[in-house]
């Protein structure tokens, strides 16, 4: 691009800015929750006559409500997502206990929500316990049930009437199961390994809404718009405006379909609505730089009820600050706000608000607890990368905007973390058997939760300086009176190092770590030798210097984003095995960005996640962290290294990655043994010593509310009563 045009762009860029500048400038300034115009509660509104139909929630915009002795109050929705799984569930054959549900919704009510939104058909037992739950609640706790649509049909299917109209029949069977379900009156339906399942409570009094579908793939969005002959529809409850393509017709067809079946079977009838998400949002992001984030949209205000609908439509939303693109760069959303602060999420809230006339539900947000990342966001709420604390300051300002900017409610996403997801900057690996699922806490995906799925039946080993759990474990290895001990659950290796006059913020301590014998038998870097392949290579060196570097053969950061997707330039010595060379170990963030409006570029991202970060693991202590690495006490050192970043996909199992250069790409392998060792720059022959690694059975946890969950429950009280 010429310097002439970028200029030209940047004044262009420029105007733009001015423009949103002015249009925020005549605007008022927002105030505190409840107390703008906007979120001023209506308290009540007129009662509708049904025909005799049973109504428990209305949307009217901007809000929902619930009848109570006869009145209909504004009930505004806050709660929280809740997954099918606990950490070692099968997806084939969700089990989480009765027992397990009436805790979680205890603990739920106890947050101070009103609301649980599950993404599909819960196990029978889910539904029980929200009955038996409410059933001597002081408040009841409100569900907001899913519909679920299949994410290979979207994926694999060519659009959504093909093959007769199969999807579409698929989607309709689904809300005909789910309203069976939810008002206790199936015994057809097989649910996991449970044949017939029979769901006999009646959880209807409670639904605020359901909410039809899963986040739009926009090819699937666009092939189904490219049936010119299948726009518009005209039905019972539901029907589609001119603007309708269709796929709005598809799903008018289907929510008409619900409302009907519940109509008509039930004589009742419950609020709907047909999910979004910023890449499918009907708003056009000038600075987008990834097309596929901005090219269409899903209009569902071109679906509109019918006299005969008495609920009301709602839209629901999913917003999250750091996704797509456009969050961090659209200039209009990077104005300060009138505290002088940037707030790019409430600015397109806001800006998101106007393309709706009905109540707008923010149907998920929220932020990851996890050692890894996979996107930044321009204010801070990165996904990923948070300490519990920071994750429950994040999640309280995202509720706060949320309300300011006239929204019917928000749902942060999630109760509980969830170890089968995967991320898209990391190796995808699952066990044949679900019960030997270990986490990555290196997947920004797996630790959204307010509770926390630890390893291990309990903590085998605190990260604080202190011996306790030490006790039964022998040095492995040894070097000039300074030792090193290991242990391991599920998701780290533990080592403990005591030293003898060692002076921890100025000397350096090395330990080889051999996982497959790859690596190198030298790091010509320290000046220093090993008696076997050492594959990593943890650099003890102070609070900010602590690391832990790969050898330049088993760089998968290197493999994958220089060799095989040529983001980097090669360089023939990582190619070798034996090198001497250890590297830093990254994590990919982005691609390569072209911002549209002014031309810029902005070079691929990525992190150091071997950087160790100092502090203490201990829950009860007041200098928790929860993304603590390592810390240092008298002579001790206590050290615990995510075994993702040893390339151990699963220790319960013992996988770990193959040699990728030799095999052309990621495959798996069987780790043959663990050794370590521990030595100084300029010590030549460090012995490796074997710590003992064993595989077992199936994999352990324990659950635990973090920090996070005190700091929202202090935001949830009394937020928009």
């Amino acid at each position: 691009m010429s310097k002439k045009n970028v200029i030209l762009l940047s004044a262009l860029a420029a105007l733009v800015v001015l423009t949103a500048v002015l249009a925020r400038v005549l605007l008022a300034a927002p105030n505190a929750p409840g107390d703008s115009e906007t979120d001023d509660p209506v308290p009540t509104i007129p009662a509708v006559d049904s025909g005799g139909l049973a109504l428990h929630f209305r949307a009217v915009d901007p809000y929902f409500y619930t009848v109570r002795d006869d009145v209909w109050e504004r009930a505004y929705l806050k709660g929280v997502n809740m997954g099918l799984t606990e950490a070692t569930t099968d997806l084939a054959n969700p089990n989480v206990s009765y027992e397990t549900y009436r805790e979680w919704l205890t603990q739920i009510s106890q947050l101070h929500a009103n609301t649980v939104r599950v993404f599909t058909v819960m196990p029978p037992q889910f539904y029980t316990a929200l009955y038996d739950h409410n059933a001597t609640a002081e408040e009841p706790l409100y569900l907001v049930q899913g519909v679920w649509f299949s994410e290979d049909e979207m994926y694999n299917g060519d659009h959504a009437f093909y093959e007769n109209g199969r999807i579409v029949d698929a989607f309709k069977r689904a809300a005909r199961e789910t309203l069976d379900i939810v008002h206790g009156n199936s015994d057809y339906t097989d649910y996991g390994q449970i044949k017939n399942a029979v769901y006999s409570h009646d959880v209807s009094p409670y639904v605020a809404g359901y909410i039809l579908g899963l986040e739009w793939e926009p090819g699937f969005v666009e092939r189904t718009n490219a049936q010119t002959g299948r726009a518009g529809y005209t039905g019972e409850y539901l029907t589609t405006t001119e603007e309708a393509g269709a796929f709005e017709s598809f799903l008018c067809e289907v929510g008409d379909f619900l409302i009907s079946y519940e109509t008509q079977t039930y004589s009742a009838q419950t609020p709907v609505a047909f999910l979004n998400w910023a890449t499918t949002d009907t708003l056009t992001h000038t600075n987008e730089p990834f097309e596929e984030e901005d090219r269409v949209s899903v209009n569902t205000e071109a679906i509109q009820a019918t006299g005969r609908y008495y609920c009301g439509l709602f839209a629901a939303v999913d917003v999250y600050p750091y996704y797509p693109e456009f969050m961090n760069y659209q200039p209009e959303y990077l104005q300060p706000d009138a505290s002088g602060e940037i707030d790019p999420y409430a600015a397109y809230l806001a800006d998101l608000r106007t393309q709706y006339s009905v109540p707008v539900l923010v149907a998920e947000f929220g932020t990851s607890t996890s050692r890894g990342a996979a996107h930044r966001s321009a204010m801070g709420i990165d996904q990923g990368g948070m300490t519990e604390e920071e994750q429950g300051k994040a999640i309280v300002k995202m509720i706060e905007d949320i309300a300011r900017e006239g929204y019917a409610g928000s749902l942060i996403f999630s109760w509980q973390d969830e170890w089968f997801k995967q991320t898209w900057n990391t190796v995808s690996y699952a066990p044949d058997n679900p019960a030997a699922r270990t986490p990555n806490v290196q997947s920004a995906e797996q630790s959204y939760g307010l509770l926390a799925m630890e390893p291990g039946e309990r903590d085998i080993c605190l990260i604080d300086g202190l011996t306790q759990e030490w006790e039964n474990t022998a040095p492995a290895a040894s070097y000039g009176g300074n030792t090193v001990s290991a242990m391991w659950d599920e998701g780290y290796l533990y080592l403990k190092i005591e030293t003898d006059g060692f002076h921890f913020a100025e000397d350096t301590l090395l330990i080889p770590i051999q996982i497959t014998g790859r690596g190198s038998s030298s790091a010509s870097a320290y000046n220093v030798s090993f008696s076997g392949a050492a594959d990593f290579l943890l650099v003890i060196n102070g609070e900010t210097g602590t690391r832990l570097l790969t050898d330049a053969y088993e760089d998968l950061f290197y493999y994958t984003y220089a060799c095989e997707r040529g983001v980097f330039e090669r360089d023939s010595r990582f190619e070798q095995p034996g090198s001497g060379i250890y590297n830093p170990i990254r994590q990919f963030l982005s691609n390569e960005i072209v911002l549209p409006l002014t031309g810029e570029v902005i070079d691929p991202q990525y992190m150091e996640s071997g950087l160790l970060t100092y502090g203490i693991t201990d829950p009860d202590s007041e200098a928790y962290c929860s993304l603590a690495d390592f810390y240092c006490r008298d002579q001790v050192i206590e050290v615990r290294i995510p075994w993702y970043l040893l390339n151990v996909m699963n220790s319960t199992v013992g996988v770990c990655l193959a040699d990728f250069h030799r095999a052309g790409g990621v495959e798996m392998a069987d780790i043959p043994g663990i050794q370590i060792g521990i030595g100084a720059p300029g010590v030549s022959d460090i012995p490796l010593a074997d710590i003992g690694y064993a595989t077992k059975e199936h994999s352990s946890f324990h659950t635990r509310l973090k920090k996070s969950y005190t700091i929202v429950q202090q935001a949830m009280e009394g937020l928009m009563e």
